[in-house]
């Protein structure tokens, strides 16, 4: 069978035009490759091992010869070109859904603006509570942040341990999910008011680079050190964005400072959210 894969692949190899087809192709061929080099060695190892190491491997190499097969099946089935197609189809999804996602969180300035959370303390309060207990916490934590997300059209790009960052297209609705998100944290009866939770909150806008589904770039990296100066509690934003919403009045800012960013050669000016001004 091995040297009917290779002869299969050798036909593709020879068939394959250039440009998008042969990137394409040429990672099939050595996707086919790397599968071929581990039949070997699975043969090889069934062939020595002991009778107790023998079902492991079989199971490994009858995965392999599946993905082999498949390929095969499509080829005979509907040619070189439906096998190549299928892969570049796969890719043109992929880049509509990312670049959908993409534009959802992009302002018509081309700008997107980040939200940067953690919870204050969070190792000293894991070490408290112990592991089980502190999971709990998270998920509720958790319910209250994504509640205030999806409240304001905001798009969760990553967490990490007790952290978020989510982008959003307007200024506004990032400021909105995080005065909600505070005071639902603030609100909470359960194990958050009893273990006295608080989050830090950072929001800057600027243009940023994505990729796979994530952001980055200068303005990533400001946001993320705009929400590591704030204490638990606040919610604090970038001179920028301050600047964007200079004439609403839908938002109080009562505090700012200057502080030196971490990676960053001159000082930021960051402005406190007081919370709008019925809320007051």
């Amino acid at each position: 069978m091995t040297a009917l894969v290779v002869l299969l692949v050798c036909f593709v190899a020879g068939t394959v035009g250039f440009g998008a087809w042969a990137v394409v192709a040429q990672t099939k061929l050595e996707r086919a490759r790397r599968t071929i080099r581990a039949l070997e060695k699975e043969r090889l190892v069934v062939a020595s091992s002991p009778p107790r190491r023998a079902p492991r491997s079989l199971l490994r190499a009858k995965t392999a010869v599946k993905a082999v097969a498949e390929a095969a099946d499509q080829l005979r089935t509907h040619g070189v070109q439906a096998l190549v197609a299928s892969s570049i189809e796969d890719l043109t999804e992929w880049l509509r859904e990312d670049r959908a996602a993409v534009e959802r969180a992009t302002a018509p300035d081309g700008t997107v603006t980040m939200f940067f959370s953690d919870i204050e303390g969070s190792t000293e309060l894991n070490v408290s509570l112990g592991d089980r207990n502190f999971v709990k916490l998270l998920a509720r934590h958790d319910e209250v942040m994504r509640r205030a997300f999806a409240d304001h059209h905001g798009e969760v790009v990553k967490t990490q341990g007790d952290g978020f960052m989510v982008v959003f297209r307007w200024p506004t609705d990032a400021i909105r999910a995080a005065l909600e998100a505070q005071a639902g944290l603030s609100a909470d009866k359960g194990r958050l008011r009893a273990h006295a939770v608080k989050v830090r909150i950072g929001v800057h806008r600027g243009a940023v680079v994505a990729r796979d589904g994530d952001y980055f770039g200068r303005n990533v990296a400001l946001a993320a050190r705009v929400a590591a100066e704030a204490e638990g509690g606040e919610v604090l934003v970038s001179n920028d964005l301050r600047e964007t919403l200079i004439d609403s009045t839908e938002f109080v800012f009562d505090d700012v400072r200057e502080a030196e960013l971490k990676g960053f050669a001159t000082p930021e000016l960051l402005w406190r959210v007081a919370g709008a001004p019925d809320d007051l």
